[in-house]
């Protein structure tokens, strides 16, 4: 009796530890492989920064980065080119790129309205683990 009071209370402590992703997930069908019918989750979260402005909300996760539209609370873009080692984010003071620091040394920019990739600056220190622009950009 034990043994299977046990495994309820397990089962039951395991299904809460992963019910936020489930129910987080607005848009199933972003950016799936073909063939894959839905996507459980948004990846673990790295870093969250607001654009300057604060219309946008960039979140870079384990999948790519989401941009969020603050005053729709919708995804507008999910950046999957060039984010599988970014662990840092951050705007530019116009609020147009988007830069994110990755773990083997490239800083990767994007527009940040759309998500579109503009180039990589290569030749920096490997574990880049924070960025940011200059106030004048």
């Amino acid at each position: 009796m034990q043994a299977m009071q046990f495994f309820i209370l397990t089962f039951i402590f395991g299904a809460l530890l992963f019910l936020s992703n489930v129910f987080a997930q607005d848009s199933p069908q972003w950016h799936l492989p073909q063939g894959a019918k839905v996507r459980l989750g948004k990846g673990t979260i790295r870093e969250i920064q607001y654009s300057p402005d604060g219309t946008r909300l960039a979140v870079a996760s384990g999948i790519g980065i989401w941009l969020y539209d603050t005053t729709t609370h919708q995804e507008v873009a999910l950046i999957t080119e060039y984010t599988d080692r970014v662990g840092s984010i951050a705007f530019s003071p116009d609020g147009d790129t988007l830069a994110g620091g990755s773990w083997d040394g490239e800083i990767h920019l994007w527009d940040a309205v759309m998500g579109e990739y503009k180039r990589t600056l290569r030749e920096h220190m490997p574990g880049i683990t924070s960025i940011a622009f200059s106030p004048d950009g």
